[in-house]
């Protein structure tokens, strides 16, 4: 039976395809996933996993990327969320943990309620959603059944691409139109290259337990949109800042509080954990500026 270094489960996502790149590049030997038919991945949809194609082949790592993480969809589809987030997603963890892997699961800063400056790994946690519910539901689960497993718990996850709303805010600051942003929501933001490297420090070192990745502080949309605007030569002038109504969106999905406490991660792994500043102006520095073609 063939054994490999890692499993990336839901390569097809953002940070799924950061990890598998990652590893691949620092020569392990790595499987992949996917929901769709790829040349060289194993099919596998969380909808309806088929735990046999897990087992054919041995992993020393496995990284559980994949499910439902459109937060809106989860409140609207609660039965679908859940089989996919938490029923399905424990029997692969579990397959795989059987089979001798350590997990990692990819959790949220959605399982605290966003009321307490930088709650840490020991913190109460109080979702006020169903997407951060079924996190704990996961979390509980791995501590429950003692899983060798990891729960990396993350906030807003950015690209060097523009993603997103601030996809959207880009393309109209570069048509020249206004971006509006919400002065009433906040960010944590952590690139998806420290996602990556950071849970494969957690993994392949079987570091178990919770672990945060954030950055220090939390800064509102409205001033990430003014500094995008800045460094990448767009008129600040087009940002137009606005309190969200309950309607456009419901508090349940917004954190008064973004901003986890991540000094466990930089201490036991020397990782660096930079303010939320500093990380936007590093990747708003890799975006296409005013006047490219």
């Amino acid at each position: 039976m063939t054994r490999y270094d890692a499993l990336v489960i839901g390569s097809d996502g953002l940070v799924g395809a950061e990890l598998v790149g990652a590893l691949r590049g620092a020569g392990y030997a790595v499987r992949a996933t996917s929901r769709r038919a790829r040349p060289n991945t194993i099919h596998l949809d969380l909808a309806d996993p088929d735990l046999r194609a897990l087992t054919r082949e041995r992993f020393a790592c496995a990284f559980v990327c994949a499910g439902m993480t459109n937060m809106a969809e989860c409140e609207r589809s609660p039965d679908e969320a859940r089989h996919v987030n938490v029923e399905n997603t424990l029997k692969v963890m579990r397959a795989l943990a059987h089979a001798g892997a350590h997990v990692v699961f990819f959790s949220s800063g959605q399982v605290f309620d966003g009321e307490i400056p930088r709650p840490g790994e020991t913190t109460p946690r109080r979702p006020k959603n169903r997407y951060g519910r079924h996190k704990l539901e996961v979390e509980e689960a791995i501590a429950r059944e003692r899983l060798p497993a990891t729960s990396l718990r993350i906030t807003k996850i950015l690209a060097r691409v523009p993603v997103g709303m601030f996809r959207a805010w880009h393309g109209a600051l570069a048509a020249g139109e206004p971006a509006v942003a919400a002065t009433n929501m906040t960010l944590a933001p952590v690139s998806v290259e420290d996602v990556g490297q950071a849970a494969i420090r957690l993994g392949l070192e079987r570091r178990a337990g919770p672990w945060h990745l954030s950055s220090t502080d939390e800064i509102t949309y409205a001033q990430a949109a003014r500094r995008m605007a800045e460094i990448c030569g767009f008129p600040a002038a087009l940002v137009r800042g606005e309190d969200l109504t309950e309607t456009q969106v419901p508090a349940i999905y917004r954190h008064r509080y973004a901003a986890l406490d991540a000094d466990k991660l930089a201490g036991a792994l020397g990782f660096p954990i930079r303010p939320a500043a500093r990380v936007l102006d590093e990747l708003f520095a890799a975006y296409p500026r005013a006047g490219a073609a």
